[in-house]
């Protein structure tokens, strides 16, 4: 294989990977409320991504044209992706996080049929199976129920973690039902900025000098996570086969997991793992047996 046609592949990869390192963003920004963290986050992104659209000239993409309502929809659905997703971080464990996040196969393939006028097929309820299972084992309902006794934050953290996983398989089908008005990158600025709205309340939220304090950091938080990642992940996701680019998109949770022991050190117990391993291979069935119009070009233009 030559360079040139590597190169798809590396820049998904490395989206994928980039995406996987939220989980030690949000650690090392630990002195940041959740809420001013997100807007921050946002904003920093929406700068870059506005000066690299300026840059390849793609400014016309971003004029709102048909289904507008829907742009305002994916916004909305996207915001709450990200902040269900990080508070399922912060009240459990970013490894816990992104597998609830990825149990959204299981919504997609249990709403697809009403939304996206799709029919469940035998693999399709082998997959559901699988992720259900893997749920299960990371999510013990006795465990939830002893530390929910106890402590109610691992309750609120598994409730967010399983509204992350609804509301981004609603924000894939959105994506996928709108994806013949707006491009990928047009998409990703216009949900940015609402999300940038969304979250502008809250920017006081934080004293002047921890912001000054995690100022550099939160710069680069939202150009990795917010912009780079994603436009990484979208260039090279359009030039590859579409099934083969949404398996190679499970790099993400295992790099994710991966970053949450080796940096963070946070423990990993069997359950997790067993949980991990009954998702992936759910999410890897789901994805065979989707159309690459679901699950490849619009896997992810995320959090």
């Amino acid at each position: 294989m030559s360079t040139a046609s590597r190169k798809p592949y590396i820049e998904l990869v490395t989206g994928s990977v980039m995406f996987g390192m939220l989980g030690v963003f949000v650690d090392m920004l630990d002195a940041i409320p959740t809420l001013p963290m997100l807007y921050y986050k946002q904003v920093f992104g929406l700068l870059a991504l506005l000066v690299f659209i300026i840059l390849t000239g793609k400014l016309k993409e971003l004029i709102p044209r048909k289904r507008k309502g829907y742009l305002l929809l994916l916004g909305l659905i996207n915001t709450t992706t990200l902040l269900t997703y990080v508070t399922c971080i912060r009240y459990t464990s970013f490894s816990i996080a992104i597998l609830m996040l990825y149990t959204a196969p299981i919504y997609i393939t249990l709403l697809s049929p009403v939304i996206l006028k799709e029919s469940i097929t035998k693999k399709g309820v082998v997959a559901l199976i699988f992720s259900f299972t893997g749920l299960l084992f990371i999510v013990n309902p006795k465990t939830a129920i002893e530390s929910f006794s106890l402590d109610n934050s691992y309750f609120i953290g598994i409730a967010a973690g399983i509204l992350s996983g609804f509301s981004f398989g609603s924000e894939i089908m959105t994506i996928r039902y709108i994806r013949d008005d707006y491009s990928s990158v047009s998409q990703l600025f216009w949900y940015t900025l609402i999300g940038v709205i969304l979250f502008m309340p809250f920017a006081g939220g934080v004293s002047q000098p921890v912001l000054s304090d995690n100022l550099a950091l939160l710069v680069i938080f939202g150009i990795v996570n917010t912009a780079l990642a994603a436009l990484l992940y979208v260039m090279g996701i359009s030039q590859i086969k579409a099934q083969t680019g949404s398996i190679l998109a499970l790099i993400e949770p295992v790099s994710g997991i991966f970053f949450d022991y080796t940096i963070i050190h946070t423990p990993l117990f069997m359950n997790t793992i067993v949980g991990c391993v009954f998702i992936l291979v759910g999410a890897a069935i789901a994805v065979m047996e989707k159309s690459p119009k679901v699950f490849g070009k619009y896997f992810k233009v995320q959090v």
